[in-house]
């Protein structure tokens, strides 16, 4: 009988190697290797094939019969676990003779996976026996485990059983080998095709990322190098670049700063996923950053590279594209402006823009770049202008700008007919945002000047005017504010283009014997009297201003007015004396006030 047998088994395996070898799509690979196993040996009711995932270095089921393999597939075994585990690390076939082998042998699974082999088993209890072999590649590294078990307990497994089930699994690992070989093949002349034909066809940015997330059959996203989302493929992608920018930023600025792959791993929706970041690069710098989002058990594998490393010189060219089409669209309303202030106004009078505007502003921005080399600030000066165009992009108000060496000119057009406070209000903010991204993505420090608006285009000369001298003046300060309108420099607009020698001799005759005796005596004569004009030369206002009493300050003015020897009624005389006051807070930002000390 044990003959008979033996002849049946020899050419079931003969025909098990006709059947392996007759294809090289590895799941029809796996499916016609379970059906004759269990074809040919006696008593074998299941069957499960686990391979290694070498990304995870845990055993994964593959194929079944017999089982629900929707549960089987969420055990991860190690390399140790269980029967399979027990075959795989020893790479030594096993026959498990009775329940309690059973049993034994997988009393060490991990809770939540005894749970979900019972459920893959269904109705049956463990298997009253069974027989595993290992799957050993050219190199006698275990890469698999087949198992065949029995429910019913009317068939013992005996020793030519798990004889031909090694013979199945060394048949099986050479089939699984030459199919793993021919779908690397396959798939890289897919990923190649692809890639090529969304090149040739010129597709859009969405074409690009879904043809890579099918490619990988992962979720896709990429980000500017300022972290914003461009295109995502799945609203898993979308979720997780918004925690990268909000939670961890930390990681895409290694990647966009060293320009280096980097992986972080991210919980989404109560589950982990990592996220592999890749720079988008072109020779000026990184432009953007690619994610690819996968279970954190999942990891990329040298194809998958293979991919993101075309799919990266696309991107980067389509980037690349949209950003010099953005500089050039800048640059011509940079243009425009530039005839503008030229009094030419023929080609602004053909925008939409003049017909929907009630106000207009100008305002000068000029960057700082004395703390670094030439080619320093050059870098840096065009990751300014990207951030700026990004921002001018968000803003809600039209305006052109016009580049020239460290400066930048604005022309901010109302065109939503908000009064002309909420016009100022939203040039202001629009500073503001601009100053802290500029602090936060390490850029060129700058000063704003803000000129007045007006109403009619052909008044522009005089805001743009206006503007320039607000730059002049933040220059003078020692400690100056980022922004200044030229609506808040009063009198000091008249001592912009002055001799500073000249303001401080003319200082020196107004103030000079109130500064001289605040020296001597250590008093606070002049700034009384600054408080006193700012008070409308009201005694009381200004003795609250001080913190002291009325009669303290009608004491103290008694001595000002009796040391230059001026009348208090002279409106002329006071005038000169509050010019003069301004004029010394003035020359003191400037660090040249000189006053006569005789």
């Amino acid at each position: 009988m044990f003959k008979i047998n033996s002849e049946k088994q020899l050419m079931s395996l003969v025909n098990a190697a006709q059947v392996l070898t007759s294809t090289l799509d590895i799941n029809q690979v796996l499916e016609k290797l379970m059906s004759e196993v269990l074809h040919v040996i006696e008593g074998a009711d299941a069957g499960v094939l686990f391979m290694l995932n070498t990304e995870t270095n845990r055993l994964v089921a593959k194929h079944a019969i017999g089982y629900d393999l929707a549960y089987l597939k969420k055990i991860h075994l190690a390399s140790n676990e269980g029967m399979t585990g027990k075959v795989f690390s020893q790479k030594q076939a096993f026959r498990f003779h009775s329940s309690s082998d059973v049993t034994e042998s997988m009393a060490d699974l991990f809770p939540q996976y005894e749970e979900n082999y019972t459920k893959a088993v269904g109705n049956f209890s463990y298997p009253k026996s069974a027989v595993c072999a290992p799957l050993l590649d050219k190199s006698n590294s275990c890469i698999g485990v087949l198992t065949i078990v029995n429910f019913s307990g009317d068939t013992q497994f005996e020793n030519s059983d798990l004889t031909m089930l090694q013979a199945f699994a060394n048949q099986s690992s050479i089939a699984i080998e030459n199919a793993k070989l021919f779908t690397q093949n396959e798939r890289s002349k897919r990923i190649y095709n692809a890639l090529t034909q969304v090149s040739l066809t010129r597709g859009r940015l969405s074409d690009m990322i879904d043809t890579l997330a099918s490619l990988l059959g992962q979720s896709v996203a990429i980000m500017t190098d300022f972290y914003d989302l461009l295109i995502a493929s799945s609203p898993t992608a979308k979720f997780a670049t918004d925690i990268l920018k909000e939670q961890t930023s930390m990681h895409l600025d290694k990647v966009v700063q060293h320009c280096i792959r980097h992986q972080v791993y991210i919980p989404i929706k109560d589950e982990t996923y990592v996220s592999y970041l890749f720079p988008i690069h072109t020779e000026r710098g990184v432009i953007g950053v690619l994610l690819i989002v996968m279970n954190h058990h999942l990891q990329m594998d040298p194809l998958d590279l293979f991919a993101v490393e075309q799919a990266s010189a696309l991107f980067a060219l389509q980037l690349a594209e949209e950003e010099k089409e953005l500089e050039n669209s800048f640059k011509y309303d940079g243009y425009l402006l530039q005839q503008l202030l030229s009094s030419n106004f023929n080609a602004f009078y053909k925008r939409q823009e003049i017909h929907q505007t009630s106000h207009y502003l100008c305002a000068t921005l000029q960057l700082d770049g004395s703390s670094y080399h030439v080619a320093q600030t050059k870098k840096m000066q065009h990751q300014f202008s990207k951030l700026l165009y990004r921002l001018t992009r968000l803003f809600s108000l039209p305006v052109f700008i016009s580049e020239h060496d460290l400066h930048y000119h604005f022309l901010f057009m109302n065109n939503l007919r908000v009064s002309v406070e909420q016009f100022k209000e939203r040039i202001q903010y629009f500073f503001v945002l601009l100053e802290k991204d500029s602090t936060k993505y390490n850029s060129l420090a700058f000063i704003v000047g803000l000129g007045r608006h007006f109403d009619t285009i052909e008044n522009i000369f005089s805001s743009y005017r206006d503007s320039t001298k607000c730059i002049d003046y933040l220059q003078t300060l020692e400690q100056a504010p980022f922004i200044i309108s030229y609506d808040k420099l009063g009198p000091y607009t008249l001592f912009l283009n002055n001799d500073p020698q000249e303001m401080a001799e003319y200082v020196g005759l107004k103030l000079g014997p109130i500064i001289e005796y605040d020296n001597q005596h250590k008093t606070d004569l002049l700034y009384t009297l600054k408080l006193f004009f700012e008070h409308n030369q009201n005694r009381k206002k200004t003795a609250e201003a001080c913190f002291v009493h009325l009669n303290t300050i009608k004491y103290r003015l008694q001595t000002i007015f009796s040391l230059i020897e001026i009348d208090e009624q002279n409106g002329k005389t006071m005038f000169e004396l509050n010019l003069a006051i301004y004029m010394f807070s003035y020359l003191q930002n400037m660090k040249l006030a000189k006053t006569d000390k005789g």
